[in-house]
């Protein structure tokens, strides 16, 4: 196949997201949406956040103030591509200190500590004393959840799916994106996913609904904490040292025989190192010291693809496929195929406001 490095411009970062529109009642069935709730549009309120003073907000709350603290978390991430800079991490430190001056080893305390550590190892010290307080409480359930995968315990991992699935809220479109990726890898694969809009929905189909089991889903946040490195190294079946996290995705494909893919969410930063090992297979790609043709998959799963157009940022990377089946028509004098794909794919993009992004990249001409 053709190289994909000028289709990675196209993708979209997992970790973006913020707040949807605040209940003025702050009722706690209503809190901060989440990217993998479908929070990734960002409200000019929360972009305008990071002027205001720390000290401009005395009439908030404990629980007021822990959702501040989320909505400007998920605006940092969306401005960023999924990153928190360092301006923007040291304003959420700020936010958590003032949480608890005012409410010291409140839930809400514990929570705001959680979510400026994360991923840290510390970050789940405090989550364990938020459930200590409160256990019910909504904003657990998908720390919870991550906290299973982390410890690999998988009673508590199916438990805490079957509760994200009842009542995570995790947008509709994102459980068909997962199941595109899952119907984009092999039996027995390890499946490195960015984060909580990927990785949330698929723990809910393995571990709630029974789906693929054989897969390992591994959270790319949490490689940096070495006790995850090892864990998901052994259950790899990976030969050799644990390797450090700059370099684990890429040592992990050719330290084990299980076949390693990994999703587009992760975006170009990450993918970029990779791209000579790089096979797109659907919406995950194939990483591999070897040659995979990987075009006959690709075109025998391109239709069966659900493709929703409504899943957030997630939704443009169904144009990395896309593009390279319609190139590989081209080439070979497809024509009927290349014509109904090309159809197909400005649509999509026009659905999207992508299509200046596909002539840029010469899989449109116009």
């Amino acid at each position: 196949m053709r190289s994909i490095l000028p289709l990675l411009a196209l993708l979209m970062p997992l970790a973006v997201g913020a707040q949807a529109a605040q209940n003025e009642a702050r009722q706690r069935t209503s809190p901060v949406a989440d990217p993998c709730q479908g929070g990734w549009s960002i409200p000019v309120v929360a972009a305008q956040h990071g002027d205001k003073e720390q000290d401009a907000l005395p009439q908030l709350d404990a629980a007021q103030r822990l959702d501040e603290l989320r909505q400007e978390r998920n605006a940092a991430l969306a401005l960023n591509g999924g990153m928190i800079p360092p301006a923007d991490r040291a304003r959420l430190v700020g936010l958590s200190d003032a949480l608890n001056a005012v409410a010291p080893h409140s839930f809400e305390a514990h929570m705001a500590r959680y979510y400026t550590l994360f991923p840290a190892p510390a970050a789940f010290d405090h989550l364990e004393e938020a459930v200590a307080q409160n256990a019910d409480r909504e904003e657990l359930i998908a720390p919870r959840l991550v906290a299973a995968a982390r410890k690999n315990n998988t009673n508590e991992l199916a438990l805490r799916a079957k509760e994200m699935k009842a009542r995570g809220r995790i947008a509709p479109a994102l459980y068909a994106v997962a199941n595109d990726m899952l119907a984009s890898v092999e039996p027995g694969a390890v499946l490195i996913a960015a984060g909580e809009m990927d990785a949330y929905p698929l723990w809910v189909e393995q571990f709630a609904n029974g789906k693929h089991r054989d897969l390992l889903v591994v959270d790319h946040r949490l490689l940096m904490d070495p006790t995850y490195r090892t864990s998901i190294w052994a259950r790899a079946n990976a030969r050799g040292a644990v390797a450090g996290e700059a370099d684990f995705v890429a040592a992990l494909a050719g330290a084990t025989t299980r076949p390693v893919y990994l999703s587009l969410a992760l975006g170009s930063t990450t993918l970029a190192p990779l791209k000579d090992r790089l096979y797109i297979t659907g919406m995950a790609l194939r990483l591999s010291d070897r040659p995979v043709d990987n075009i006959p998959l690709l075109g025998s799963r391109w239709d069966r693809l659900k493709k929703p157009m409504d899943a957030g940022p997630l939704s443009k990377n169904y144009l990395v496929p896309g593009a390279v089946l319609l190139t590989h028509y081209r080439a070979n004098g497809a024509e009927t195929q290349a014509a109904r794909l090309e159809h197909e794919l400005r649509s999509m993009a026009r659905a999207l406001g992508a299509t200046n992004d596909l002539v840029k990249s010469g899989i449109l001409q116009h």
